[in-house]
């Protein structure tokens, strides 16, 4: 093992063994030092060192073992969201290190932008949304809460049951105007259009060539000057590192001229194409406008 990857476990160990960072530390831990080439002895040792703190009921530990089958589940995405700490007091100095993460706030930070994006369609008679890879819509319900008044009705598509679930619960006030559907958002039919087709968080975890394909179709559903906004995880995320060794979980970083190259082979017009960006920068916005 490369010997300031040998060093930095050997502190983090010793910051594990009195019960978490302090924030004087945070700097330290997030700089994560890249792994890459080392063996799977090597890898097993860093699992060794960071088990104690990989306990199911802190973030970290959900993390890492994906109670719901998969990274960055609805009840993880919505913890971030609502700045969760766990009911074991243990664990509280490393949430709180969670969620000073770059990658954390970004997270947060997609409920302002998603209210930003809606205020653009605030003057429409009837808005129509398909919302896909749902979660737990927590920045819907808060869009609600805001706007009461508002004549909307959005489609929620999510393949995990449980993540319906618990956005049906989350908007529990406001189900009069949401339709949830439970499928494959590659298998997803309809004759409708929407004003607006909002993607949080569900490009980061295609392939470039899955990523183009569903572009595609989810274009072709955009109705006439409405648009498709796709959230996507930017090359600057200064948290990889840590969301990928103490978590193991990984996603397709984009820039965003890859973002643009996508979407000009998916078939959108390059005068149709814009990328914005939440305030840390780690999250980029790909608009794409009919």
């Amino acid at each position: 093992m490369d010997v300031s990857v040998a060093n930095y476990f050997k502190r983090v160990e010793k910051i594990i063994s009195r019960g978490g960072p302090e924030p004087s530390e945070y700097d330290y831990v997030v700089n994560v030092p890249n792994l890459e080439g080392i063996t799977l002895e090597e890898e097993s040792k860093i699992h060794d060192v960071l088990f104690p703190i990989l306990d199911k009921d802190s973030l970290l530990g959900h993390t890492f073992y994906k109670p719901h089958g998969y990274a960055g589940d609805f009840e993880l995405i919505d913890r971030l969201y609502t700045k969760w700490l766990s009911p074991d007091p243990s664990h509280h100095k490393w949430d709180n290190l969670y969620h000073t993460l770059d990658a954390a706030t970004a997270v947060r930070n997609r409920k302002n932008y998603f209210q930003d994006v809606m205020k653009n369609y605030k003057n429409n008679d009837e808005l129509k949304v398909l919302n896909l890879g749902s979660g737990p819509c927590r920045d819907l319900y808060e869009f609600f809460v805001k706007n009461p008044k508002q004549n909307i009705q959005v489609d929620c598509l999510d393949m995990d049951q449980s993540a319906i679930d618990y956005g049906s619960a989350v908007c529990d006030n406001y189900m009069d105007r949401i339709e949830f559907i439970n499928k494959n958002v590659f298998k997803y039919k309809t004759s409708k259009t929407y004003d607006l087709i909002w993607s949080a968080g569900l490009f980061d975890y295609f392939s470039d060539k899955l990523f183009i394909r569903l572009v595609n179709r989810m274009y072709a559903l955009v109705a006439s000057n409405g648009e498709l906004v796709i959230g996507n995880f930017s090359t600057v995320n200064t948290s990889k590192n840590l969301m990928e060794t103490f978590g193991q979980w990984y996603l397709n970083h984009r820039s965003e001229d890859l973002l643009i190259e996508l979407a000009l082979k998916a078939g959108v017009p390059e005068d149709k194409i814009m990328i914005k960006e939440e305030p840390t920068g780690v999250n980029f916005f790909l608009h794409l406008e009919k």
